[in-house]
């Protein structure tokens, strides 16, 4: 018997439809994780670039993972609002040292995918804002 004309991928294809089918009778999907909730189903690209991305990012955001850049920017952006608001010069102080210190780890990073660097807060800028809005 020759296997030259066998279509081998529609047997595997009902193969594995079969034995999906005797799994769900037997029971053995009804107790995953997210039963019943609905799939998010986001399009793939069509070039492979950009497909490759697209699952890298997918298996990162599935596995709750955030990268070290993404992580400090949402850092520096939730300081720089604090920043706004602080009322008094130490404060002001110290969040301008915590700023700067995140900004340069995130400019040395090596791997900044964004590559968008930030520069680093002036102190003595955001101590004369201070008092801008003390004197209103």
């Amino acid at each position: 018997m020759s296997l030259k004309h066998v279509d081998f991928e529609s047997a595997f294809r009902r193969l594995a439809e079969r034995r999906i089918e005797e799994a769900m009778e037997a029971g053995k999907f009804d107790n995953l994780p997210g039963n019943g909730e609905p799939i998010e189903l986001e399009p793939m690209p069509a070039e492979e670039n950009a497909r490759l991305t697209w699952w890298c990012l997918r298996i990162l955001k599935n596995g709750d993972f955030t990268p070290h850049e993404v992580r400090y920017r949402k850092a520096i952006e939730h300081l720089q609002t604090s920043l706004e608001t602080a009322d008094n010069e130490d404060r002001v102080c110290r969040l301008v040292s915590q700023i700067n210190e995140l900004v340069q780890r995130l400019n040395t990073l090596g791997s900044n995918a964004i590559n968008l660097g930030i520069a680093p807060v002036c102190e003595r800028t955001q101590l004369e804002r201070l008092r801008e809005r003390r004197a209103k």
